[in-house]
């Protein structure tokens, strides 16, 4: 008896448009990559119920003669590719072909195509049958119109999100998609109310500042650098300006919207130490590549690519956001009045709670001679402040004021950033110095501990770490120079404690974790009171440091009111 048996196309269909068509959005997203790919410049999308009852895309593109429209809906017909070659050398948006066969099999749809405005073709599908055909007076260009999506399918449609949801999912995309060509003129309605309406000048700022708020836009910073095989290009903003969800890292791949963990994981690298955790900054970045080395046909969607040297674009990404940001001032401006802020957008600077309820805790003048004095540079940068030290209040911020604003830096948060530095720039070196200690100082570790400790020996001894395990104790043999001699059990334990922890981690990552763990447990406190001249050494050095304005967890070291705030506030000027 047979058990194998050949599909009819109908059933066929709707099987493809669970790959294709997952929901409302993706719709939108196959409908418009089809009118962008037609050379179109004036692209309307206008949605009934957030899409559930109808979709309808109008564009101004090139049109299809009338044996194509029908043609179209034939499973694998595409005008994208023609040979092998062409796969490999993947110019359009799309190009797999299957996106309106598998949209009709789930709906009702009707198309309607003209090459010249004067002759054209119109179509309509319902349940994958050609239930109207026939010629047409059309505009120059396709409109397609969609309408009962998945009404066939209960179960596909059961399983959709809400309305808000799928609107929210078509906006974002249509506004990435906008990003993309900013020479086209988009514009995406719902039940009458228009959403986004772009000039199509070709103008991205203008976008941006649609999308974020003027100030936003004011404040992003352009960027643009290359290596042998990429190009990248676009917008970032200051990491005073962040939001609670990464699609705001808006990533573009010669003109193809994409999803990549690796690009997004680039970006943070490049913001690393400057964002407070799960924060992400709002940045737009443009990647040129030769079309040989991606793969754009690993996902249904082309969402998803493979590039053939990732390695390389990723090193590209961090090193052109760090050097953007390198000579920019990143202290964030307290604003007197705050604009009201839209109810899709986060405001800019979430600050974390500036005190950390720990006890307070003085480090030892040897301590200090061997942190705060460790670098020493001839060259002060610019774009760190100048003022004069005014006091301290509640014991943790140090007051400063300028001839035209007000400062004030977290203290244990300045401590922290110093300290990294000097940590990661002490553990980078090479040399290896470290010191046998006269006296073995002896670890609070259990003999039952000894065999976690076995495990991460090779490990302490590249970090300059000797241990010797007798029956009855653990003593430190040698440790490397930069340990204070005060702290020489504290930072040894906590060396031990993050080897435990990660493991797996890359030596980079392990470094990193040493140091920001070891800066804030050692670092000056909170409700401490600071004599003058450590206030000094404080401000000089956290003036020197790379990053003078982020603790190693991203929080700001130094925030400011300009005196024209200040008097907003008391009212001695209007806003």
């Amino acid at each position: 008896m047979r058990k194998i048996y050949q599909l009819d196309e109908s059933l066929a269909n709707k099987i493809a448009a669970g790959e294709v068509v997952e929901n409302m959005a993706s719709v939108v997203k196959e409908l418009l990559e089809n009118a962008i790919d037609a050379n179109s410049t004036v692209i309307d999308i206008a949605l009934k119920e957030a899409g559930f009852k109808s979709i309808r895309v109008v564009d101004n593109g090139d049109g299809m003669v009338e044996d194509d429209v029908a043609l179209a809906f034939k499973r694998h017909a595409t005008s994208k590719i023609r040979t092998e070659h062409d796969l490999f050398h993947i110019g359009s948006l799309g190009f797999r072909g299957e996106a309106l066969p598998s949209i009709a099999s789930v709906s009702r749809l009707t198309i309607a195509s003209s090459v010249d405005g004067e002759t054209g073709r119109e179509m309509t599908i319902e349940h994958g049958d050609v239930i109207a055909d026939g010629g047409a007076k059309a505009r120059k260009g396709t409109m397609v119109h969609v309408e009962n999506l998945f009404y066939n399918t209960p179960a596909r449609l059961k399983h959709l999100k809400s309305a808000q949801r799928e609107l929210a999912n078509i906006v974002d995309y249509v506004n990435k998609l906008a990003l993309s060509r900013p020479d086209i003129r988009f514009t995406l309605s719902n039940d009458g109310k228009t959403l986004l309406s772009t000039a199509g000048d070709a103008d991205e700022k203008k976008i941006l500042a649609q999308l974020y708020g003027v100030d936003v836009a004011k404040a992003l910073l352009p960027f643009t650098n290359k290596n042998r095989y990429f190009s990248v290009h676009g917008f970032l903003c200051k990491p005073t300006i962040i939001r609670a969800e990464r699609r705001h890292i808006h990533v573009l791949v010669n003109g193809r919207i994409i999803r990549s963990n690796t690009i997004v994981k680039a970006v943070l690298d490049g913001y690393k130490g400057m964002l407070p955790m799960r924060k992400y900054p709002v940045i737009l970045l443009k990647v040129d590549v030769d079309p040989l080395l991606v793969d754009v046909n690993i996902h249904p969607q082309k969402l998803d690519i493979k590039f053939t040297e990732s390695a390389s674009l990723y090193q590209l990404i961090t090193q052109t956001i760090q050097e953007t940001l390198r000579d920019v001032d990143l202290i964030p401006h307290i604003q007197a009045a705050p604009p009201t802020p839209k109810k899709d957008a986060q405001t800019t600077m979430d600050f974390y709670e500036a005190t950390r309820k720990q006890p307070a805790q003085s480090m030892t003048s040897t301590e200090n001679e061997s942190i705060l004095q460790a670098k020493t540079f001839q060259d002060e940068p610019k774009r760190f402040p100048d003022f004069d030290y005014i006091g301290q209040l509640f014991a943790t911020y140090l007051l400063m004021q300028s001839d035209d604003a007000f400062y004030m830096i977290d203290q244990h948060a300045a401590a922290e950033r110093i300290r990294y530095e000097h940590y990661i720039e002490a553990m980078g070196k090479d040399d290896g110095n470290t010191r046998t200690l006269l006296v073995p100082r002896t670890l609070p570790y259990a003999l039952a501990e000894q065999s976690g400790l076995q495990a991460i020996l090779e490990a302490l001894n590249a970090f300059g770490i000797s241990l010797a395990m007798h029956e009855d104790k653990i003593e430190i043999i040698a440790v490397p120079e930069y340990f204070p001699e005060a702290m020489i059990e504290t930072y040894t334990e906590t060396v031990i404690e993050t080897l435990l922890k990660e493991k797996t981690a890359s030596k980079a990552s392990l470094l990193d974790a040493l140091a920001t763990d070891l800066a804030c447990k050692h670092s000056i406190r909170a409700h401490h009171y600071l004599r003058r001249e450590e206030v000094d050494k404080l401000v000089h050095d956290l003036r020197n440091a790379n990053d003078p304005f982020h603790c190693p967890h991203g929080r700001p070291t130094i925030i400011k009111y300009t005196k024209s705030e200040l008097e907003k506030l008391f009212a001695r000027i209007q806003s």
